[in-house]
Parts: structure tokens; C-alpha cells; sequence
């Protein structure tokens, strides 16, 4: 029992460790802002050259920001004259408040999926090398924001397919962080239409397939979409949101200026891939800019190696819904531009995240026993053949030993979790 709990404590002190420097080597990145980006650099500029108001005004949005770029100028000039924080100040606390939010999500769902610090520390280790969110990290992106927003609503998503108990709860919850994702950034409410429709079609065709009921996917997909579309729709329909053509303007499987085939956007995504996951060739901190798809079989080998890895996580999970949006989040830089962090980091984030549930996949034993409780020595049973047992009823023995006579619970259930 000492040891059990000496390995529980030296965990903790680890997985405390790793988050502390995953944290801070992300919030000096963005502090330093060493790298330029576009819409980092123009937000902090129209900061600084004064607040509008009202704040709330026709065209403050676009169909890639319907109200995230309003909500962005609205923080930095909270702290106009206020002596604390200048305008740049303010954008960095920001976005560093998103790298501490998508940490605590990890935690959080390692905790509530019963996987214990050492799949956290996993997740959160994945998270402080990934070359994607170091990009981010380095252009001081607003992405981090978006990705928290992404990894809540995932959670709550999740919890609806999953739980038993406040049922409704978590499908208001549910409802209300596809709303605020989706007024973020519009890309993730594609990755989660892409994502979601095929497990909707299943849900309503073969419902024991995904592990769910009609009714709860109806459920589920009326509570994301309707006050969505309807807060989507009252904004574009009243000017406050302009319609921008991005997908056919910039890098995308849409715009015929750059799509010429099936066959070489599939190995140029899978490619894209390899630097974007693995790492390989250095890019992280790269500025946003075209840059066209690594060239070699090596790419494309180690790229597939990857994506197939994502998978096998995926399908480790069990949780249809998790699978479903990670499908998503690949999906979305496989459709519009894969040279880009930003697309990848939705892609990123959901890795950390099936890291963090994976053991959930694992069918649970009685007495939940975990890594180190599997390993630990059942108690010997009393012997009944000895003197004195005579006439006496033999005790009924458990695997971890018999908790009869002996005053003491099995192992696996007294100790519970350790991990």
C-alpha cells in the first residue's frame, strides 16, 4: 500500500512538472511573438489605433469571424488607459489564457475518464511538442482560443453520448459551445458538420453500430444546429456578418487554381502531414505563408505512418463521438489549406485529447484496478484446513483473495484507482 502510494505521488510530481514547463514554453513563445503573422499583427494594430464604438455594429464580422475578431477588439480595449496592459499586452494574456484553458481541459478529461496522470502527462507532453501548436505559440495566434472552444465542446458532446445521468444538462451544454465555437471561427463548425454527418447517418440507420439511440442523435444534432444555424443566420441576414468567399481565394480544394486532381491533393494532405505531426523538417515557427508539399516517398511514408497511428487512437477510445470529430479535425486541412498550422491545430489538439482518454477503451474490470494494482499480490485467503476450522463452513475466495473472516476488502477494491 506504501509503494502503491509513493508511485501515485512521484506521478503526480511528474505530470506536475511536464505541465508546468508545457505551459510555460508556450506562454514565452507567445510573449516573444518571434514570428509575424498577418492577423496577429493587423488585430494588434487596429488595437492600438483606438476602440470603436459600439463595438456590436454591422459588418463586425465575415463568415470566417462572425463575432471572434469584435470579441478579440473588445478585450484589447478593455485595458485601453488602464496603465496595466497595452494593446499588444492584452492579446498576448489572451491567447495565453487559451493555452491554460486547453491545458485544464486535458486534465480534466483524463480525470473524468478515470485515465489517471499518466495518460495526462502523455497528453500534455504531446501538447508541448507539436509542431503545430508551437507555430501557433510562436505567431501568437488567436487558434488557441479556438482550439479550447473545440476541445469543450467535444467533452460535451461526448458526455451526452456517454453519461446516464444529466442527460439534458449536457446537452444544453452541448448546444451553447458549438454556439460560441461557431461564432469564433467557422471552421470549426465545417469540421464538425463533416465530422458529425456521417456519425448522424449512422446513428439513425444503425444506432447499436455507434453505441446510442435515434432519439438521443436526433436530440443531439437539433440541440448543436438549431440555435446555431438561427444565431448564424439572424446575423448574416442582418448585415452584422459579411459572406467572404475564402474557400475559393486562398489554398483550398475548391479553388481550381490549385486543385488539379484527386490523386496528388491526397499525397501532397498526407505529405502536408508528416512536418504537421511528426515534425519533421522543422517547421515550427513557420510564418504563414504557401509553401508546397514536401517531395519524396519518405514524406509520404511517414506521413501515412502517422495518420494511421491518429487512427488506431481514435479507434482505442471506443467513443464514437470523439472519433467522429477527430475525423472532422483532419478533415478540415485535407479541404482547405494543409500547408497551414492553423488548419492543423484543431487536428493537434484532438490527438492530445484521445491521448488523454485512450485508457477509456479499455474494458473496465470489477474493482477498477489500474496500472500499478494489476501488478500488486492478492492477499493469501485464512487457511480452513488447520486446527480449529473444524466443522466450520469453507470461505467463498475471490481473485485478489478472501475478504471473509479476514476483515479486509480485496486489493483491487480497497484500493481503488492509483493513478
Amino acid at each position: 500500500m506504501y509503494r502503491l502510494t509513493q508511485l501515485r505521488s512521484s506521478a503526480v510530481v511528474v505530470l506536475a512538472a511536464i505541465t508546468l514547463v508545457v505551459m510555460t514554453s508556450h506562454v514565452s513563445l507567445i510573449w516573444h511573438h518571434a514570428v509575424p503573422d498577418f492577423d496577429t499583427d493587423t488585430h494588434i494594430a487596429v488595437s492600438k489605433a483606438g476602440c470603436e464604438s459600439p463595438w456590436i455594429r454591422e459588418g463586425m464580422g465575415d463568415s470566417a469571424h462572425p463575432l471572434g475578431n469584435a470579441l478579440q477588439k473588445r478585450w484589447a480595449c478593455s485595458f485601453d488607459g488602464s496603465g496595466v496592459l497595452t494593446a499588444t499586452g492584452a492579446w498576448y494574456l489572451m491567447i495565453s489564457m487559451g493555452v491554460v484553458a486547453v491545458v485544464a481541459l486535458l486534465l480534466l478529461a483524463a480525470r473524468s475518464r478515470g485515465a489517471g496522470v499518466t495518460r495526462a502527462a502523455v497528453a500534455i507532453g504531446f501538447l508541448g511538442v507539436a509542431p503545430a501548436m508551437r507555430t501557433l505559440s510562436n505567431r501568437a495566434e488567436e487558434d488557441w482560443i479556438g482550439v479550447s472552444l473545440l476541445l469543450l465542446t467535444a467533452l460535451c458532446i461526448s458526455a451526452t453520448h456517454r453519461t446516464t445521468t444529466r442527460w439534458r444538462g449536457w446537452l444544453v451544454a452541448a448546444a451553447l459551445s458549438t454556439l460560441m465555437l461557431a461564432l469564433w471561427h467557422s471552421q470549426y463548425l465545417v469540421l464538425l458538420a463533416v465530422g458529425l454527418a456521417p456519425w448522424g447517418v449512422l446513428a439513425l440507420v444503425r444506432p447499436k453500430l455507434v453505441g446510442t439511440t435515434r432519439a438521443r442523435a436526433l436530440a443531439l444534432g437539433a440541440a448543436m444546429a438549431v440555435p446555431t444555424a438561427t444565431v448564424l443566420g439572424l446575423l448574416v441576414a442582418t448585415g452584422y456578418v459579411t459572406r467572404v468567399p475564402y474557400q475559393t481565394m486562398f489554398f483550398s480544394i475548391f479553388n481550381p487554381d490549385y486543385f488539379h486532381g484527386i490523386v496528388p491533393w491526397v499525397r501532397d494532405y498526407v505529405a502536408f502531414s508528416t512536418p504537421w505531426l511528426t515534425g519533421w523538417m522543422g517547421t515550427d515557427g513557420m510564418e504563414e505563408k504557401l509553401f508546397a508539399a514536401p517531395e519524396g516517398a519518405g514524406f509520404v511514408l511517414l506521413g501515412a505512418l502517422a495518420l494511421a497511428i491518429v487512427v488506431a487512437l481514435a479507434a482505442l477510445t471506443r467513443d464514437s463521438l470523439l472519433m467522429a470529430v477527430t475525423f472532422g479535425a483532419f478533415a478540415l486541412p485535407f479541404l482547405y489549406e494543409p500547408h497551414n498550422a492553423e488548419r492543423w491545430s484543431p487536428a493537434t489538439a484532438m490527438v492530445a485529447l484521445l491521448l488523454a482518454v485512450v485508457v477509456a477503451g479499455r474494458p473496465e474490470r470489477s474493482g477498477a484496478a489500474t496500472d500499478e494494482t494489476e501488478t500488486a499480490e492478492p492477499e493469501p485467503a485464512p487457511d480452513t484446513t488447520g486446527p480449529g476450522t473444524a466443522g466450520t463452513e469453507p470461505e467463498i475466495r475471490s481473485g485478489a483473495g478472501s475478504a471473509a473472516g479476514s476483515g479486509k476488502a480485496p486489493v483491487a477494491s480497497a484500493q481503488g484507482r492509483s493513478d
